[in-house]
């Protein structure tokens, strides 16, 4: 469903009273954070995190679930340490969006040379991510140059968080569904880069496993990028001890399978072995509050 669609769903309950005091309430919490020195920002919103550890009950539920299919040899009180350190990490996350700038400028970096290259040559390329560390910020600012890449992203269901959160990220904004994707092959034509988190569910996705389970996903990332020969690179901002953020940018080996629907299939599959892996490795940074799996797998 397009954004005008489900925003003319809302009822009027939402429309003038909820959407706008929630946003309200978001813009100030902002607003307090950016007055706040980075870390200060950081750290209270670890603090917030926490607590909404104790409130969020039924994520906690969703995210148990995630947690025991791809952990399974794990003790339930180490899923549950995961999952306290999640909420806290993510609390962060949501606090250092007005420092997303300055966090970007100080991150350490590895593999930016391969986006230099391929904006030298005006190639236009995907970059696939995750909902895991701090994904934000490299739409943050220009990575390098006057050089943004451009997401696809789903529009907020309510229109005040939509601008507070989302339009402030640079670049061009290309929502899903078909005008989106119409704006994303422009964009690639001209020699643009497409960002894609590449980690949610999609109803109408294939089946690639995921921890061992099959997991709905969008093709549309190896679809295109095959169809129009464009390079597709892996991509992850996360945390470190040191408090900094590791960038890290890899060309991902796609499927030269002469089946285009099986070549699909194993570039799909090569990109969720790679999320997978960045997964176990941080396994606190990644959103295990949402449903990847196939709804049965939550009753």
């Amino acid at each position: 469903m397009s954004q005008a669609l489900r925003q003319a769903h809302r009822t009027r309950m939402q429309q003038f009273i909820t959407d706008p005091l929630t946003g309200g309430i978001v813009w100030l919490m902002l607003g307090v954070f950016k007055l706040l020195p980075t870390q200060v920002a950081s750290d209270f919103g670890a603090f917030l995190g926490g607590l909404l550890y104790h409130v969020l009950t039924q994520r906690n539920a969703v995210a148990r679930k995630n947690l025991s299919f791809a952990f399974p040899d794990k003790t339930p009180a180490e899923r549950e340490k995961i999952l306290k350190a999640t909420w806290r990490h993510w609390g962060r996350v949501y606090a250092e969006v007005p420092h997303g700038e300055k966090l970007y400028h100080s991150a350490v970096f590895s593999g930016l040379d391969y986006l230099k290259e391929v904006a030298r040559k005006k190639q236009g390329c995907f970059v696939c991510s995750a909902h895991i560390g701090n994904f934000e910020l490299a739409v943050t600012t220009p990575l390098f140059d006057d050089y943004c890449l451009n997401p696809v992203y789903r529009s907020a269901n309510n229109p005040w968080l939509d601008k507070i959160l989302f339009q402030r990220r640079v670049g061009t904004l290309i929502p899903k569904g078909t005008q989106g994707a119409k704006k994303m092959i422009e964009l690639l034509r001209v020699g643009k880069g497409v960002v894609i988190l590449c980690d949610q569910k999609l109803r109408e996705g294939i089946d690639v496993p995921l921890f061992g389970k099959p997991a709905k996903t969008a093709p549309a990332i190896a679809t295109v990028a095959l169809k129009l020969n464009m390079p597709i690179f892996m991509a992850r901002c996360i945390r470190r001890k040191d408090k900094r953020f590791q960038i890290d940018v890899y060309p991902l080996a796609v499927s030269h399978n002469p089946d285009k629907e099986q070549a699909v299939y194993e570039t799909m599959l090569s990109i969720n072995q790679e999320i997978e892996k960045w997964i176990r490795e941080t396994p606190e940074q990644w959103l295990w509050f949402h449903r990847r799996f196939d709804k049965s797998e939550y009753r």
